[in-house]
């Protein structure tokens, strides 16, 4: 049996596909609206129906047993054809569209049918609120605008389910933006955080031969590189760093620059000797890239490097703050180095 399509099929499916509600579980708040259309038009069959390419899915049912029905098979194929109108047959027998239609002529023998359309908020037709009946009938004008309401009401339902999830999908891209840093794009605090706290809790659940360790660096001399050279050459010096981070720590490793000339680096999974060594190839990929760089000035990091307890019930802040003690205690010694030197000089 063929059935009509509508002009704007290509369009209404593509609205169907984008409400990403075909197939979902059951909810009360639709069964209460197939049950109160059942109750309202007196009939023992009630269905929120969705019309897909080749098929008929019902999200809710009164009085019919089944989750879907082939396109072919369906009333609501017809009823979709004009978004702005209700079908009625009250007698399927009597009307040629359906007289040798298989649940008209077979199992459930269906003689009555009234569907109102379901519509978008462009006036396509996603499916139907539709009521049934196996014996010849009409239905007064009270109860069709009843199921018209009803169907008015489950619309709005059904587009302000999309409209929430698709609020949901850009709140979370929006989060995902807001984790990263704008100028070197490795983490920010908000992220770093995030991830770190996780990190830990993994440590902390699973026991391993592997360790923990965190790092806090501070870019050695900002302020001087900004007073001098301008604080378009300090946010260079920044992304440059940044980027010696990037090339010095694995991919699992948590980056994040929390604001300022400070940079964080959680090193999950790492053997002592591994995360020990660190701080040397840091130091080295700083030296390698002041002796190529062709500036005037030169960047370095001063850095603290703990290694996290497992039975330690320290919080992410705590671990910082033993990590920033490290790292002053580190720019100390750096600063004698350099003022030993200069005394040598002389």
């Amino acid at each position: 049996m063929k059935f009509p399509l509508p002009l704007n099929e290509s369009q209404r499916l593509a609205a169907l596909h984008d409400h990403q509600i075909l197939d979902t579980l059951g909810e009360s708040e639709y069964d209460d609206i197939t049950l109160l259309a059942s109750q309202i038009c007196k009939t023992p069959i009630a269905l929120i129906s969705l019309v897909d390419e080749s098929r008929l899915w019902f999200k809710s049912s009164v009085g019919i047993d089944i989750q879907e029905m082939p396109r072919e098979a369906a009333f609501c194929a017809y009823a979709i054809i004009n978004p702005n109108e209700s079908l009625v047959v009250e007698d399927a027998l009597e009307d040629n569209r359906f007289s040798a239609h298989p649940a008209v002529i077979s199992e459930p023998i269906i003689r009555f049918y009234a569907g109102a359309p379901l519509i978008t908020n462009s006036n396509l037709a996603l499916g139907t609120l539709c009521v049934m009946d196996t014996k010849p009938r009409g239905m007064t004008r009270q109860q069709l605008e009843a199921l018209q309401a009803l169907a008015r009401q489950l619309s709005l339902r059904l587009e302000l389910r999309r409209t929430t999830r698709q609020l949901q999908k850009a709140n979370e891209e929006l989060k995902n933006l807001t984790l990263t840093d704008d100028l070197t794009g490795l983490y920010n605090r908000r992220g770093f955080f995030l991830h770190a706290e996780r990190q830990l809790q993994v440590f902390r659940s699973r026991p391993s031969e592997n360790s923990l360790w965190l790092m806090l660096g501070d870019l050695d001399g900002l302020k001087f590189i900004n007073d001098e050279f301008g604080h378009p050459e300090g946010s260079a010096a920044i992304r440059k760093a940044g980027q010696i981070l990037r090339q010095t720590f694995r991919e699992a490793d948590i980056i994040a620059r929390p604001g300022g000339d400070e940079f964080t680096v959680l090193i999950p999974n790492s053997t002592d000797d591994v995360a020990e060594n660190i701080t040397v190839r840091l130091q080295e990929n700083f030296d390698a890239y002041n002796a190529t760089s062709g500036k005037p000035y030169q960047i370095a990091m001063s850095v603290g490097l703990i290694k996290v307890r497992f039975n330690q019930e320290l919080t992410i802040n705590q671990l910082l703050k033993a990590a920033d003690d490290e790292m002053y205690e580190d720019k100390r010694r750096r600063k004698m180095m350099k003022h030993d030197e200069s005394v040598v000089a002389r």
